[in-house]
């Protein structure tokens, strides 16, 4: 059995509230009277009846609460009792020394292990105040509830339901309350500074398995300019590049994208616009945000988990805060909410809510303390809302009161050393400050130390090390933390090797091998560390200028498998096209068991190369899973968000935002005579078409006036090329499967044909109908990785073949030797005839 103060009890005290306020309202008159007040016992135990060994919840409360009860003091009822009598007549009891809840209420989970009656009574012995005040002395007389009774069975009940299945059909937000499950395919990206977003490693949701656009969106002019006189024939309008990123800082939050739009030259400077994530539709557009000072651009998106006595779950709508949450504004409108003053800085991470909290540290004077986001806001008054100068509209985040705690730390770590990594009540880390991208060598000694933040260790330095710096001046960059193993990951420039050290103690792990034919290319791959080293499912994965992706083993350093220098499926070779043998690819994304990779250059000639393309790669194996032309410019200029199955981009070759995911279908079906008669055969026939909000922007209508065809994924990537890219049609596009089935007049159902269908979206088969009657005809698409399944149906009727028409039977024909013995005696009486006429005449 459970007992105890947790959200359970938090339920059932909002249930009572009412009634408990209600009873308050006239103590101060009973107390005046008599210094004995009466008071009443309840009980309930639920579910009744019940199945034997399952599960019922005891909830006990006295009929009122005690005056001036608040989650801030110890004004309690204590010594709560419920005795429980079993079938066999054995008794046992649930006791509760101080009740926890302000509202007097006590739970308990009970499971009863007899077939029969059990008989439930709570009791409380006089309860005397002595928290000082106008009840001081003040005898609440104890009271015994009613007998419960509770029917155990046999019979189990049904389990309770704990979510409703996740979807197989196209879905959007908002997400029905009772699909808790749906909380594994659905996710935010809150931008990249967030600390959730770590080295561009998404921790949630889904993420594409093909390459179906959703939906394009200009941003900027881009592309082939068009006509002479423009430098270089073909010439392209500038994409941004290195120095002038578009769509450089997004965030998705509730199925919202925000992201600022270029002006003139510049990335920024445009004005924020909030689309639908699966339309592009525009929701709003802000052209002061970014522009006017009183405007900063948003920089992260916070979504925080509200647990208190009255309110439990998400803060509705989320904020969007700008830089060092300077400026909080609303999602739905781009409208301001209010400023925040005076953040302190510090070293990030999340907390369990979803709040950002920060480690301030003193070395020289041996103190850390957790500022905690979550204190921005209030629980006084009407529920959740921000702790501010309303007069003025801002909240002063300085205030002892948005710290969790703080401790002292030993004065013995040196000030030249900083933390650079933190996990919420597990570590902070420190190392000593190592070269920039252009800088060489490396500090000798360097450190590293860990302390904890764990609650009951909080402040302990774990250790602290000093390490020599590797010979021959070399230089040493610490790449990333490996939060599944545990391990400090540095990479040495010049020999592309990786090293290992364990968070927990400090001691050196292991180092790699570098591969042989790996490209001195990679020298350059130290230039921005987040979109070329990450590290995800135990794994460390590193990318670059050499155009080949690197798995280890993050236990170990073992070197598991390489994309881009292998054969068909597994290639970056750039042939002639470029100076860099393979193609450079960067990692732009991790999300959902999947590397999206992404090609580039700090400041290409245009036209661009031809070839570039965004790659979707299996984190585990290294397969590939798609690839579509497309460039996203130049790391880490740009970033790319994933969310809720859906990878955005800018595409460098035409200025437009690409949505990438799964989208919705649409089948036809019809049948050539849908009135025909028993033993002929049925043409069916109909399309598969592709109605992702993208296939209905001008071009594609007017280019497909009969829809988008719905192709299969192993055509996806040329497919895509051609409806949004202007390529050629490809020639070997492959259809999808389509299932015939019906529902016969007695009642049966069963497929009866299969149909691929074509380049043009059209599928036929035929079936002849077994019986007569009338027929439902269902033509189905199961989905894709590419598309959402669909279906459509239609009628038929069979009627019976009508009866063979009788023939009339014609008169018996004699046989030839019957007419040649009449012919010839015909003509011996003849000739006797003639010789009668002949003798009569002499």
């Amino acid at each position: 059995m459970n007992s105890g103060k947790n959200k359970n009890s938090l339920i059932f005290s909002t249930i009572l509230l009412l009634t408990f306020v209600a009873t308050l309202i006239t103590l101060p008159f009973a107390a005046a009277q008599s210094p004995k007040i009466t008071t009443h016992a309840f009980l309930t135990v639920n579910p009744n009846p019940v199945g034997v060994g399952q599960r019922v919840v005891i909830v006990a409360w006295a009929g009122l609460v005690l005056p001036g009860a608040s989650v801030t003091n110890d004004i309690r009822f204590h010594d709560y009792k419920v005795t429980i009598t079993a079938p066999d007549g054995k008794t046992e009891t649930i006791t509760w020394d101080v009740v926890w809840d302000t509202t007097s209420t006590a739970w308990a989970e009970y499971r009863p292990t007899q077939v029969g009656t059990y008989s439930f009574v709570f009791s409380y012995p006089d309860q005397i105040y002595n928290w000082s005040g106008t009840y001081q002395n003040a005898v609440f007389l104890g009271a015994t509830s009613k007998t419960v009774y509770l029917t155990v069975q046999e019979e189990q009940l049904p389990d309770p339901i704990a979510s409703y299945p996740l979807p197989t059909e196209y879905w959007t937000r908002p997400i029905e309350g009772q699909n808790t499950d749906w909380w594994t395919i659905s996710s935010h990206w809150l931008g990249y500074t967030h600390p959730s977003i770590y080295r561009m490693v998404q921790p949630d949701g889904a993420a594409p398995n093909s390459a179906h656009v959703m939906w394009t969106k200009p941003i900027d002019e881009g592309g082939v300019v068009g006509g002479t006189n423009l430098g270089i024939e073909g010439n392209m309008f500038y994409s941004g590049s290195a120095y002038n990123p578009r769509f450089a800082a997004p965030i998705i939050m509730n199925g919202k994208v925000f992201y600022e739009l270029p002006f003139m030259n510049a990335g920024t400077g445009g004005g924020w616009m909030c689309v639908d994530l699966r339309t592009g539709e525009e929701i709003w557009y802000n052209d002061k945000m970014g522009v006017d000072s009183a405007w900063p651009s948003p920089s992260f998106g916070y979504l925080y988990a509200c647990d208190t006595e009255n309110q439990h779950g998400v803060i509705p709508r989320g904020i969007l805060f700008s830089s060092n949450f300077g400026v909080a504004y609303d999602p739905w409108t781009g409208q301001r909410l209010f400023n925040v003053t005076n953040v302190p800085s510090g070293t990030a991470a999340v907390g369990p809510k979803g709040e950002i909290l920060r480690y301030q540290i003193d070395l020289r004077n041996g103190w850390l303390a957790q500022w905690n986001s979550s204190r921005l806001w209030t629980t006084s008054g009407a529920g959740w809302t921000p702790d501010w100068n309303q007069t003025r509209g801002w909240v002063n985040a300085s205030t002892s009161a948005r710290y969790d705690w703080n401790v002292t730390i030993p004065k013995t770590i040196p000030t030249t050393t900083s933390p650079y990594f933190a996990i919420c009540d597990d570590v902070l880390l420190g190392s000593s400050s190592f070269a920039g991208p252009s800088g060489i060598g490396t500090p000798d000694p360097y450190t590293l130390w860990a302390i904890s933040l764990k609650p009951e260790s909080r402040g302990t330095l774990l250790w602290i090390k000093n390490y020599s710096a590797p010979p021959e001046n070399i230089t040493r960059f610490l790449q990333v933390v490996d939060k599944v193993n545990r391990v400090i990951i540095f990479l040495d420039k010049e020999t592309f090797q990786f090293s290992g050290y364990s968070v927990d103690n400090g001691e050196k792990l292991w180092e790699t091998t570098p591969p042989a034919d790996m490209s001195d290319f990679s020298y350059f791959d130290v230039t921005h560390a987040a979109v070329f080293t990450t590290a995800a499912y135990g794994r460390l994965y590193h990318s670059g200028w050499g155009g080949v992706l690197y798995c280890y083993d993050t236990k170990n350093g073992e070197l598991l498998w390489t994309y881009g220098n292998g054969g068909e499926g597994n290639s970056t070779f750039g042939g002639l096209q470029t100076p860099w043998g393979n193609y450079p690819i960067f990692i732009a994304s991790i999300a959902d068991g999947k590397v999206f990779l992404f090609s580039g250059e700090h400041s290409p000639n245009t036209p661009l190369y031809k070839g570039w393309r965004i790659r979707a790669v299996n984190a585990t194996n290294g397969k590939e899973l798609w690839t579509m032309l497309g460039s996203m410019g130049y790391p880490p200029r740009s970033y790319y968000p994933v969310a809720e199955g859906f990878i955005l981009y800018y595409n460098m070759y035409d200025g437009q935002l690409y949505c990438v995911g799964k989208g919705p279908s649409a089948t036809t079906v019809s049948i050539q005579d849908d009135v025909t008669t028993l033993g002929k055969k049925v043409l069916v026939k109909g399309t598969v078409i592709d109605i992702s909000a993208g296939t209905k922007q001008d071009e594609q209508a007017t280019r497909f006036p009969n829809g988008v065809p719905a192709v299969a994924d192993e055509s996806m990537g040329a497919w895509m090329e051609y409806v949004y890219m202007q390529k050629p049609r490809p020639a070997d596009v492959k259809g999808v499967e389509v299932v015939i089935e019906v529902l016969d007049p007695n009642g049966n159902c069963y497929e009866v044909a299969r149909a691929t269908s074509d380049a043009n979206g059209f599928y036929s088969a035929t079936f002849e109908p077994p019986v007569p009657g009338k027929y439902t005809v269902i033509a189905r698409f199961a989905g894709s990785e590419s598309y959402w399944p669909s279906h459509a149906e239609t009628a038929l009727h069979v009627e019976d073949a009508p009866p063979a028409t009788m023939e009339a039977t014609p008169a018996p024909e004699a046989p030839v030797e019957t007419y040649f013995a009449i012919s010839t005696a015909a003509i011996i009486v003849a000739i006797a005839i003639v010789g009668l006429l002949l003798l009569r005449k002499r």
